[in-house]
């Protein structure tokens, strides 16, 4: 390895102090008057850059929230319309199996009037009360308007009965078939008479 010459120097870093002065007092060389508001510009930079970032980021934070919203309000529509659209079916299925109670209860009817102790009835009268009890457990509920004032949103009248009082006029007299409800609509009307003052 060679050795450094002598007259060979290593160069000497040279620093000049390019901000501005602090105080009124205080003065530079190349600072003819005071500047006491100026900072050094790489940290106005950082600070302009630190800013911007933050309001983007506010922005963006601002953005997230509204599209997490709409995502909820989407799913929530949705979860909805799949209820009600399940609602429907369930209780179109319903309404299709009213006529086969109606049969059910006809059969009992006619059997009960020939032999009331046939073992036979006694099982199909159970098994319509375990699919009643099926479907009631389900949000089937029978519409039992006697004694309550006519709905013609619940009931059908069928006829008038005539009535002595102002309480029983224009109430359920008798109720000649249930009527059914699902989910707070209707799938059946009750068929009723209702009494009429003379």
């Amino acid at each position: 390895m060679s050795e450094k010459r002598k007259d060979e120097e290593e160069p000497k870093l040279i620093v000049a102090d390019k901000r501005r002065i602090k105080s009124a007092d205080d003065t530079c060389d190349d600072a003819s008057v005071a500047d006491l508001e100026r900072i050094p510009s790489f940290v106005s930079k950082l600070e302009e850059e630190a800013r911007r970032n933050d309001e983007r980021l506010k922005e963006y934070i601002a953005a997230h929230k509204e599209k997490m919203g709409e995502m909820d309000a989407l799913r929530k529509r949705l979860e909805a319309d799949a209820e009600r659209q399940a609602a429907i079916r369930f209780g179109s299925l319903m309404g299709e199996l009213l006529p086969v109670v109606d049969d059910v209860d006809r059969a009992i009817e006619i059997a009960q009037n020939n032999n009331p102790d046939d073992p036979l009835l006694v099982g199909v009268k159970m098994m319509r009360a375990g699919l009643m009890k099926a479907l009631v457990k389900q949000g089937l509920e029978e519409i039992d308007l006697t004694g309550r004032p006519f709905d013609p949103e619940s009931a059908q009248a069928v006829g008038t009965t005539p009535v002595a009082t102002d309480e029983e006029d224009n109430t359920v007299v008798e109720q000649m078939a249930p009527g059914y409800r699902f989910m707070g609509r209707v799938l059946r009307h009750a068929l009723v008479r209702v009494g009429q003052k003379q």
